[in-house]
């Protein structure tokens, strides 16, 4: 039996406000660039490698962490945000009293939602299984860290643990929120066996005026 280990964690806080940021390139605040650094310091572990989202709120932080560490850091376009189409770098509530059935939607069915001219859930779903998948295969027995967003944390969660699709906005991922999933390989009658276990998840705020004693 070998242990594979994949940290996932969210970028910090952009700029741009409350809006709905998918493919929307923005860079992180400095409160962004401190929480991913506090986040780091909690969960502080013997990483293998680093894999990043290519947006800048993710690979400006892994890159700088990566060169730290002299750590290798591999940028993968399929560990991107959803693509929210016409919604795109729209307030929030603006797009939700101007759209009220399809924002429904995204809370009450969202694997059968889609944003107007924007990328539906299943085909979200797809991209990223495949580079798990991948991961998986490539990575076999290392330590990951996994830097992306919260829409593709919380898909991916609910497709490792088999919850049901609404839970997934029942799935609290602040900024630089954590989820470390542990993956058992194993071989049973010539198959191999993949065992998939939630390690470890940190949903908490952070802020620097309030920081834990950890």
């Amino acid at each position: 039996m070998s242990t594979t280990r994949i940290d996932l964690i969210r970028h910090g806080e952009p700029e741009g406000g409350n809006v709905f940021r998918g493919r929307t390139d923005h860079a992180l605040t400095e409160l962004g660039r401190w929480q991913f650094a506090e986040r780091v310091r909690r969960f502080d572990s013997r990483w293998t490698r680093i894999i990043s989202s290519p947006l800048s709120r993710c690979h400006s932080a892994a890159e700088q962490l990566a060169s730290a560490r002299n750590l290798p850091l591999l940028c993968d376009e399929r560990w991107a945000e959803i693509d929210y189409g016409d919604w795109e770098n729209r307030d929030v509530s603006e797009v939700m009293a101007e759209y009220a059935d399809d924002s429904r939607r995204l809370w009450a069915d969202p694997l059968n939602f889609c944003a107007p001219n924007g990328e539906p859930v299943p085909q979200l779903q797809q991209r990223v299984g495949a580079a798990w998948q991948e991961l998986l295969n490539d990575h076999r027995g290392e330590h990951l860290l996994l830097v992306s967003h919260g829409g593709v944390m919380r898909v991916l969660a609910q497709q490792l643990l088999s919850l049901a699709p609404e839970a997934m906005n029942r799935l609290a991922i602040p900024y630089a929120g954590l989820l470390r999933f542990k993956i058992d390989h194993s071989e049973y009658q010539g198959k191999e066996q993949v065992w998939v276990s939630l390690e470890g998840m940190d949903g908490s705020v952070l802020r620097p005026d309030d920081q834990e004693a950890v």
